[in-house]
C-alpha cells in the first residue's frame, strides 16, 4: 500500500516524542486493521479516522492502492 503524507500531517507528527510517533507510525503502517470509523458528514471524499490511544489519524483513500493520511492531532482538536 502506497502511503502519501500531507504537510499539516509532517509538521505535526514531527512534534510528537520518538514514543508517539513509532507508535502512531506502526498503526499507519497496518492500515486498513486497526480501530478505523468513516467520519460522519464528509461526502467527497470519504473520510475515515484511526485512534491510535488518544490521538486520531484522519484519512482517505485516493485509489484502491493508495492511502493519503491528511493530519493526525489529539482525540478533541483533529476534527476542528
Amino acid at each position: 500500500m502506497n502511503l502519501i503524507y500531507a504537510k499539516k500531517f509532517v509538521k505535526k507528527f514531527a512534534k510528537y516524542t520518538p514514543a508517539i510517533q513509532k507508535q502512531i507510525h506502526r498503526a499507519i503502517c497496518n492500515i486498513p486493521m486497526g480501530d478505523i470509523r468513516t467520519i460522519v458528514g464528509q461526502n467527497s471524499p470519504q473520510m475515515y479516522r484511526l485512534r491510535v490511544s488518544k490521538y486520531r489519524v484522519v484519512f482517505y483513500y485516493p485509489d484502491k492502492e493508495s492511502v493519503y493520511i491528511l493530519k493526525v492531532d489529539s482525540r478533541g482538536d483533529v476534527y476542528k
